[in-house]
């Protein structure tokens, strides 16, 4: 009976510890990211890909610029400047353009220059260019 709770505490501790986030950096977020995909599952799974770049800049805006292929579409593209803050070693930003709500994001994979953000419900996978 002992080794049971010692092995079901320890599952819990182990998988609680891989889902830690990764803290950032405003030096590692700084330039121009690629958003590959994003999905509301943290595997990747039922995504939508993406023709969108985020641009950090050392002044704390971010600047967004969304593609679209479609030739139906009603836009083109769509530009968005929004501000950011790094604070705690997670991503802090406005959730619209033009509103004063901010959102909090985190890292939960970063390697090398990929990166998957978790924002309040969704997830981002990225590529740095």
């Amino acid at each position: 009976m002992q080794f049971n709770r010692i092995t079901a505490i320890a599952l819990i501790l182990f998988s609680c510890g891989a889902m830690a986030d990764v803290p950032l950096t405003k030096a590692e977020l700084l330039g121009t990211w690629q958003i590959n995909k994003e999905s509301v599952n943290s595997d990747g799974s039922n995504a939508r890909g993406l023709n969108t770049t985020w641009t950090f800049k050392e002044d704390g805006t971010l600047e967004g610029i969304s593609e679209e292929n479609d030739a139906n579409a009603r836009i083109n593209q769509l530009r968005a400047v929004l501000n950011y803050s790094v604070d705690n070693g997670k991503l802090v930003k406005q959730a619209a353009a033009g509103r004063s709500k901010m959102e909090t994001c985190a890292a939960i994979e970063k390697e090398g220059a990929k990166m998957t953000l978790k924002c309040p419900s969704i997830y981002f996978f990225m590529t740095k260019k």
